[in-house]
């Protein structure tokens, strides 16, 4: 019976365990909420590259910070992350790869978390939807100096306004449109 009784224990245990475990605790002495401007530190890492050994990391991210904000009222409301781009995957959406701090432009999207991994931990900011930004590593603590980055991760959508190029072709297309249609009434009214 004991052995039942542990072995019950040791599966359940082993079926909670994995959503917190992956993703590495909150640090709580730096995370009163990700709408702060010192975002939420998280030990570990945080990444959607289904090279990596724990793939879906944002979403235990994710579920950590409801938990903690279900226990600590600054950290309010419940956040969802919708999963759009990692640096380390894509490359190329940064200024700054490689140092301590830079400029993130992503157009066409609206992004509205970010995070940023150096070193062991990675800090999580909630920001006003936005298709561009700087970023540094200040919020994650190393012996009072920066750490290089080692990758962000940006949650959001797609933008519903166009950026400004395509406003220049939608009206360039309807000055097209409306050429030729006062082109084909000149040439109806000269058949007639």
């Amino acid at each position: 019976m004991t052995v039942k009784v542990a072995f019950l224990a040791a599966a359940l245990g082993a079926a909670l365990l994995p959503a917190a475990a992956l993703a590495g605790p909150i640090v709580e002495a730096n995370c009163n909420s990700v709408a702060s401007p010192a975002g939420c530190l998280f030990q570990g890492n945080i990444n959607d590259n289904p090279n990596a050994s724990n793939p879906n990391s944002y979403k235990n991210a994710e579920a950590l910070y409801n938990l903690f904000n279900d226990t600590h009222p600054s950290a309010n409301p419940d956040i969802t992350l919708n999963f759009l781009f990692s640096t380390s995957i894509t490359g190329g959406l940064i200024t700054g790869a490689g140092t301590s701090s830079g400029t993130w432009s992503l157009p066409g999207y609206l992004v509205d978390f970010v995070a940023v991994k150096a070193g062991n931990y990675f800090v999580l900011y909630q920001i006003t939807p936005a298709s561009s930004g700087s970023w540094d590593t200040l919020d994650i603590p190393y012996n009072n100096m920066p750490l290089n980055l080692s990758h962000m991760v940006f949650f959001g959508q797609e933008s519903a306004v166009p950026e400004p190029a395509a406003w220049g072709m939608m009206i360039g297309g309807f000055g097209l449109a409306g050429a030729a249609m006062r082109r084909r009434k000149k040439v109806q009214t000269k058949l007639a």
